[in-house]
């Protein structure tokens, strides 16, 4: 595959003045060697699908000004950078490149093939966050870390300034936290097992929003703190924002409502003002992003940007234009807000107060774009020439000499070191699934011959993948055996050291809504159109209380829910909640999982 690069139009000249500020300095101060520039910081990177290549739009100046082709990225991939180098983020892989070199540098084996992660850029990161599977990856420094196992499923995830990423265990309800170089996570607080909420930060504080108790809490080093009411009853999928504007947290309900929560009581000692309320009506919504004084909410399917100040004051509607795929809202290290359409042919750009401006990603935005040419080499540069004054009149020429020829001496080689077989593959992870295990580990040292291959065996299988893999999925296991697995690499001096992980499969956690025996009340519910509902839990934390919410398509149905218990597998079968509303949709949701939706029928 031929990767090309292009700069498009030309480098700020602020940001060419530091770069020659910054090589001046080293001059002056005796460096020696010039250090690889780190271009282009600001703003955010994008895949145009169509197009197949990876445009940098200047968050400043609302311009495309890089482009990279990436003919072989898949149709929604993430683009994420660290301080010297981007990453295309897809479904098994992510490439990195070059920002200042604008050349791709390779690609990596994710995780997982089946989950495009949330991406996080910021202080200490980027970081990848595979929900699902519970595995963090962090892009920066040379090379990307192996993957950070978690342990279990994962909310949506939070990152304070200072770097600190925070993830909420969903199963367990453990709160966490990955300071900058960390390699394991450390979980100083844990939510009651069984509600539902989410992780946001408050100024430089992480906060727990609690939907079940309606609660909000700081997350301190030893624990939570005091829960304060929110003051409105929040369902438990409510999406929530993961940082504030201007003291308030964002919170998007299903039904279409904005709600602006303020924290003066939870991070200060002020009493809180009244909670915003601003309907946005029927749309499916992206978890809101604030910037600024600027809190933005994008409905992904009527393809509508809408901005509004930290009071709830409307300040705008941008239409995104119509694509293939889901348009998506991210927040850039510049702070800017960013929404891509579906095939990346458009950005808007949202600066910190709230202008939007549309930006096309076309491939023809800038005139002037030029491919960057390789610096000359030793064996390619022109001598310098030297000009000799003619003779004076009346003097005899003296011949011509000709110089010798200065040839540069090249040391011998070292004498060549024998290959050695390779060392363990680096932070091998197993991640659980549903009859399956997903493996991922770092490349062994080659030791003087490449890796040809990596051999997985297993208490009852084994298999072999090519040198170039980082990861393999074993399927068709037991749920609840546990397994050891064990990787070994192997190259033409033979085969390396091992590296162990267990694991054990899982089943899905699950809820299967039906129709339960009837249920008459002689008043207000009555045969033959009352019935309890009748709810299966599947695969949930063993031995665990979890708190079980009914909802209903019928407006005027409440309920608070229950608190169930799980068996010694994980299991819970229940006849629970009267209902009788034909002709409405009736769902129930538990830790994080909501049941199907089931049409309440008309006996």
């Amino acid at each position: 595959m031929r990767i090309s690069v292009k700069w498009r139009g030309r480098v700020p000249v602020a940001l060419l003045t530091a770069a020659s500020l910054t090589v001046a300095g080293l001059a002056i101060g005796g460096a020696s060697g010039v250090p690889q520039l780190e271009f282009l910081q600001s703003g955010h990177w994008v895949l145009n699908s169509a197009l197949g290549k990876v445009f940098h739009v200047d968050g400043a100046t609302k311009q495309v000004n890089a482009e990279v082709a990436m003919p072989d990225a898949e149709q929604g991939s993430l683009v994420v950078q660290s301080d010297s180098s981007g990453y295309v983020i897809g479904k098994g892989k992510y490439t990195e490149f070059g920002k200042s070199t604008l050349r791709v540098e390779g690609t990596t084996a994710a995780p997982t093939e089946a989950e495009l992660p949330v991406a996080l850029e910021g202080a200490g990161g980027p970081y990848l966050i595979y929900r699902e599977t519970g595995r963090v990856v962090r892009l920066s420094g040379d090379e990307p870390t192996p993957p950070i196992a978690i342990g279990e499923r994962l909310g949506h995830p939070v990152a304070t300034p200072d770097g600190t990423l925070w993830l909420h265990k969903i199963e367990s309800g453990q709160l966490c936290h990955l300071s900058a170089g960390a390699t394991a996570p450390s979980c100083p607080a844990a939510i009651t097992p069984g509600h539902t909420g989410g992780l946001t930060v408050v100024g430089d504080q992480p906060v727990f929003v609690d939907t079940t108790a309606d609660t909000m809490q700081v997350v301190e080093d030893n624990g939570l703190g005091r829960p304060k009411a929110i003051g409105k009853d929040m369902p438990d999928t409510t999406k929530i924002g993961p940082g504030d504007v201007t003291g308030r947290v964002p919170m998007v309900d299903p039904a279409g409502t904005l709600y602006l929560v303020d924290t003066a009581d939870v991070v200060g000692d002020r009493p809180p003002a009244q909670i915003v309320t601003v309907p946005l009506g029927p749309g499916d919504y992206a978890v809101p992003e604030a910037t600024g004084s600027t809190v933005a909410v994008l409905d992904q399917r009527g393809g509508t940007l809408h901005t509004y100040d930290g009071t709830g004051g409307k300040r705008g509607s941008t239409p995104v234009p119509a694509e293939r795929g889901s348009p998506r809202l991210t927040k850039g290290e510049d702070k800017r807000l960013y929404v891509e359409s579906g095939e990346g042919k458009h950005v808007l750009v949202v600066d910190i107060e709230g202008k939007v401006t549309p930006v096309p990603v076309d491939g023809t935005g800038t005139s002037g774009s030029r491919t960057p040419e390789p610096p000359p080499s030793e064996s390619t540069t022109t001598p310098p020439i030297t000009t000799t004054p003619p003779p004076a009149v009346g003097t005899q020429q003296p011949p011509a000499q000709q110089q010798p020829t200065q040839r540069r001496q090249t040391p011998p080689p070292p004498p060549p070191i024998p290959a050695s077989p390779p060392g363990a593959p680096g932070g091998l992870n197993a991640t659980p699934g549903n009859g399956s295990v997903v493996l991922a580990w770092g490349a062994a040292a080659a030791n003087g011959a490449s890796v040809t291959a990596y051999q997985i065996s297993w208490n009852g299988g084994s298999a072999s993948v090519g040198g170039g893999e980082r990861g393999f999925t074993a399927s068709g296991l037991a749920n609840g055996t546990a397994y050891t697995f064990t990787v070994v690499a192997q190259n033409s001096a033979g085969s390396g050291p091992p590296a162990s992980a267990a694991a054990t499969p899982r089943q899905p956690m699950t809820i299967t809504v039906s129709r339960g025996p009837d249920y008459d009340d002689g008043d207000t519910c009555r045969n033959p159109d009352c019935a309890y509902m009748h709810i299966e839990m599947r695969g949930f934390a063993p031995n665990t209380d979890y708190r079980l919410v009914p909802y209903s398509s019928n407006p005027d149905y409440s309920n608070g829910g229950a608190t169930v218990r799980t068996d010694a597998q994980g299991n819970k079968t229940t006849d629970r909640f009267y209902y009788g509303s034909p002709g409405r949709t009736v769902w129930v949701v538990a830790g994080g999982v909501e049941s199907n939706r089931l049409y309440w029928e008309d006996r």
